[in-house]
């Protein structure tokens, strides 16, 4: 025998792949049996899985779209209030702006009105105190020129004085001798 490279498969002493009629020796029928069981088995245990998983992933995206469905309707809704919620926001912001503003205006008036009165009641009060003292001042000075006159007046002797109250009643547009 000469060995060479395909010797192991190519030996002429027996063949390497032969067939056996033999159906019982070749256990061929038991074979069938295991993969009839096979199919069978996984017809059976694997099918109610993926038809119990189908009906499960269907389900779930059923439920998916529900809440697709419910959450747009909830954005809707809450896009809905919170224009509503601007809306009045703003209303009342303008109302209690405007409010603000009134309130201010009257405040203002109205300290504006008593400082008013308060400025007049004491500009009169100081242009009374002015007279006042005007007044008085004008007395003083009458009282000092009247005392003065009178001093002059009296240290004149009877004949000066009757002169004096002649000359004067001239002047004044009394008679005439």
């Amino acid at each position: 025998m000469s060995w060479n490279i395909f010797s192991f498969f190519l030996n002429s002493e027996e063949a390497f792949i032969e067939l056996n009629p033999n159906l019982l020796e070749t256990n061929v029928v038991n074979i069938l049996i295991l993969i009839a069981l096979l199919v069978y088995a996984n017809k059976v245990s694997f099918s109610k899985t993926l038809s119990d998983r189908q009906l499960e992933i269907i389900s779930t995206i059923e439920n998916a779209q529900n809440d697709v469905v419910n959450a747009s309707n909830y954005y809707y809704q809450a896009e809905k209030g919170l224009t509503q919620s601007l809306f009045w926001l703003q209303t009342w912001k303008l109302f209690y702006e405007n409010e603000k503003v009134a309130l201010v205006n009257r405040k203002y008036k109205l300290v504006k009105t008593g400082l008013t009165e308060t400025f007049n009641t004491t500009e009169k009060l100081i242009k009374n105190f002015e007279n006042k003292a005007f007044l008085s001042l004008q007395r003083y000075v009458i009282y000092i020129t009247v005392s003065k006159i009178l001093r002059k007046f009296l240290f004149l002797s009877d004949f000066e004085q009757s002169k004096l109250i002649e000359v004067i009643i001239l002047k004044i547009g009394g008679f005439k001798k």
